[in-house]
């Protein structure tokens, strides 16, 4: 499904760079490391300029995910896991932050209006995803089908 779309926007567009997204560390898929993989090699076999692989915690796994990927890999900065040098030093062509920068900014000023309230001292950590996803409405979309077309 995604190698389809892929295809079909550089055939429309094909000065697009196209940077295919793979959400296997964070959708439970089993042994995501030969999912991931294989999914980058078919969306770079579509078109893909590049990839897209949030969720990687470890700088081994990054530094398999650079060699095996054919193409400029983009991983997603978490805190805890390696920071920004050490990904380029890896070879990571781009870091992301997601929503991280949003979730702390959305976590201090929560934090502030409770810490007003109640009289406690403000935290200093951002809130997690799970936090953040009680705060907010059910998000729309299909959710993730292991063995589901890529």
């Amino acid at each position: 499904m995604t190698a389809a779309k892929v295809a079909a926007v550089k055939v429309a567009v094909p000065e697009l760079f196209v940077n295919a997204r793979t959400d296997t560390w964070w959708l439970g898929v089993p042994d995501p490391l030969p999912a991931t993989l294989h999914r980058a090699r078919v969306y770079r076999e579509a078109g893909a300029d590049g990839v897209f692989v949030p969720g990687v915690l470890d700088a081994r796994t990054v530094g398999v995910l650079v060699a095996g990927i054919e193409g400029p890999l983009n991983v997603l900065y978490l805190p805890g896991g390696p920071p920004v040098g050490e990904l380029g030093a890896l070879g990571v062509a781009r870091v992301s932050t997601g929503s991280l920068l949003f979730r702390a900014a959305l976590g201090a000023a929560l934090d502030a209006l409770d810490a007003a309230v109640s009289g406690r001292p403000a935290r200093t950590e951002p809130p997690s995803y799970a936090e953040v996803q009680r705060l907010s409405p059910v998000s729309a979309g299909e959710p993730f089908a292991p063995g589901r077309p890529c």
